[in-house]
Order: C-alpha cells, then sequence, then structure tokens
C-alpha cells in the first residue's frame, strides 16, 4: 500500500501550561484519497536538544499487519523468527511513507505539532513518532518509537511488547505497551487522529 502525497503541512507549538487542539486550514482532497490529520503533543522535549545531532523525528504510517508476507504493526506470535525465539508487538518491514516521512525538526520550547497527510483509502495498523538514530544500523534498533496513536490521545504508548530470552530459556519482557488503534479509511475521508508521545523514552531505547 503506497502513500499518494503528503500536505506536509507541521505547525510547531509552544510549551504552555494548558495544551488547546490547534487547528489546520482545511484544504481540499485528491480525489481518490483519503486525510489524516491531528496534534501530537511530546513531553520532556528539553531532552531533544541533546539528541537532535544524532538522528530525526519523524511521523510514519504503517501498512495493514500481516505475516505472510511480514508487513505493518502487530503481534507477533512465539517461534514465528525461528525456534525458541520470543515473539511480540513490534513493527515487520517499513512503514507505508518510509520514502517520504513527516520530519519534525526541533525547536527551543516546543511542546507538538499538528499534521496533515493524504493517503491511500486502506487499513492500517499503526501511526507512530519515532525517533531514527543516524548511527545504528540494525533496522530493528535504529528507531526508538516515542509514541502511537491509541485510544487514549492524553496518555503515552509506545505499542510494543519486547521480549527477550535472556539464557536458560528465561523469557524477559523489557517493554509492555497497549497495542496502536488499528484504523480504515475510504476515499474522502478527513479524520483526526491525536497522540501523545515521550522523548525520554530514547534513553531506555538506546540503553
Amino acid at each position: 500500500m503506497r502513500i499518494l502525497s503528503f500536505s506536509l503541512k507541521i505547525v510547531l507549538f509552544a510549551l504552555i501550561p494548558f495544551l488547546a487542539m490547534t487547528s489546520c486550514k482545511d484544504q481540499a482532497v485528491v480525489p481518490d484519497t483519503a486525510k489524516i490529520s491531528g496534534t501530537v503533543t511530546i513531553t520532556n522535549t528539553d531532552l531533544w536538544s541533546t539528541w537532535k545531532d544524532s538522528g530525526v523525528v519523524e511521523l510514519v504510517i504503517f501498512p495493514a499487519f500481516t505475516l505472510n508476507p511480514p508487513a505493518g504493526w502487530g503481534d507477533v506470535p512465539d517461534n514465528f523468527f525461528g525456534p525458541g525465539v520470543p515473539g511480540g508487538r513490534f513493527a515487520l518491514g517499513a512503514p507505508s511513507n518510509a520514502q517520504n516521512p513527516i520530519i519534525v525538526n526541533y525547536q527551543p520550547g516546543i511542546s507538538g505539532f499538528t499534521y496533515e497527510l493524504n493517503v491511500d483509502p486502506g487499513t492500517y495498523s499503526a501511526l507512530a513518532l519515532g525517533f531514527r538514530h543516524n548511527r545504528i544500523t540494525d533496522p530493528s534498533l535504529k528507531t526508538a518509537t516515542l509514541g502511537v496513536y491509541w485510544d487514549h490521545p492524553t496518555e503515552v504508548s509506545h505499542g510494543i511488547i519486547i521480549k527477550a530470552d535472556v539464557g536458560g530459556g528465561q523469557i524477559v519482557t523489557f517493554f509492555n505497551d497497549p497495542a496502536p488503534t488499528t484504523f480504515t479509511v475510504a476515499k474522502g475521508d478527513k479524520v483526526t487522529f491525536d497522540f501523545k508521545a515521550d522523548f525520554s523514552f530514547v534513553s531506555q531505547w538506546y540503553h
């Protein structure tokens, strides 16, 4: 599933005690697409200044989840990658807009941004904000998910369950967050998805 086009309209807003919804000027939608827009609030943005030269913050959207072929974001069963390999919840493969993500540039004092993007009609498994580290080559470790869109827009979920075999068949779960919300959009739809992210997750992910 491909992304047809992006409005790439990003509005960064200042850190204030109360965050109000920032509306975007309505624009005509390309006839065969749907429009997704909303507000992403980011906490602990003070850490962003120390990481801004190490990578980039991107807003990405993932196709419908499937194990055959592996794609999208969802629950991966134990042993899927081989006998004894624990599963979890994470992204399989690249986002739909991997070649054209919405990039959010650091500005002192920001607490989030508004966005707009046009997408093909269909089902998507996750809308996520991530920090993509420049110096990490392992694709499974390269991006720290700062937050995903889910059913509680004022609470942060990283959307992942990460398990590892620490020896002797002992499985340890390092992260166990609620799943991203799967959504389906039809031609001409205009939907609003707000969610919250936490920049401090980079310190846990790259620890």
